[in-house]
């Protein structure tokens, strides 16, 4: 029941906290103004842009797990190697 009523009370500070940021009209205020808004959102703003990058991150397959730790110029050459063997058995080198 405690638990309930936190949830609660917690989404309605929520919802007045973002009504009221909506209403902060960003031009109306001083550079100092804005420093201090932007001290006072940044807490809330870098967790969900660190979500949207981790919901972005690519996903690699377990094959393809030994490219990551390789040197770029090792993987182009074994990539081209393997290029020109599937293209020399198909007849097109």
């Amino acid at each position: 029941m405690k638990k309930q009523i936190t949830e609660k009370v917690k989404r309605k500070i929520e919802m007045l906290c973002n009504d009221l940021i909506d209403t902060i009209d960003l031009d109306l205020l001083s550079p100092t103004q804005k420093i201090a808004y932007l001290k006072a959102i940044q807490p809330f703003v870098m967790p969900k842009l660190e979500s949207i990058k981790q919901e972005n991150d690519i996903k690699i397959s377990k094959d393809l797990e030994w490219l990551i730790d390789q040197d770029e110029l090792e993987v182009n050459n074994l990539v081209n190697e393997r290029i020109k063997l599937h293209s020399t058995s198909k007849g097109l080198a």
